[in-house]
């Protein structure tokens, strides 16, 4: 007897298109939907000594207890914290302020130098907010 071989089917090839569509939204969406940093409000007062028409229009305000002021270091993304005219490095500088409350102070006003990265200033007054201090005042031009 003949015998006659039937060709066998070829199989179809998985498309893999769709697949990584898919894969693609799932990676998006959880990307979007997750929360990388822990965003928290920092509340600084800026006061304004002049009204309108360079009169002064705001009940006088007590002085501040505590001055800090911020310069830029000698390297790159360095800063210099002086605090009531001494200089802390940024590691002793929430110590210095939780004794200074502990003294009876209050608020703090903070002057940045006008070559302070901005950055720098919110990370330093993170920082000032984690102290016992009640406020932190600062100048802006």
């Amino acid at each position: 007897m003949l015998r006659i071989d039937k060709p066998l089917k070829a199989r179809k090839r998985l498309a893999l298109t769709p697949l990584i569509d898919v894969i693609f939204i799932l990676v998006m969406f959880f990307l979007l939907s997750s929360t990388f940093g822990v965003w928290q409000p920092l509340d600084v007062s800026l006061r304004s000594e002049q009204g309108a028409g360079g009169t002064n229009t705001a009940a006088p305000a007590k002085a501040p207890s505590v001055l800090m002021t911020i310069r830029s270091g000698q390297e790159p993304n360095t800063s210099s914290v002086t605090i009531n005219g001494i200089d802390f490095p940024k590691t002793k500088m929430v110590e210095e302020l939780n004794r200074l409350a502990g003294l009876g102070a209050e608020d703090v006003f903070l002057l940045p130098a006008d070559d302070i990265d901005f950055q720098e200033v919110v990370t330093l007054l993170d920082l000032a907010r984690s102290s016992n201090i009640a406020r932190i005042s600062m100048k802006v031009d």
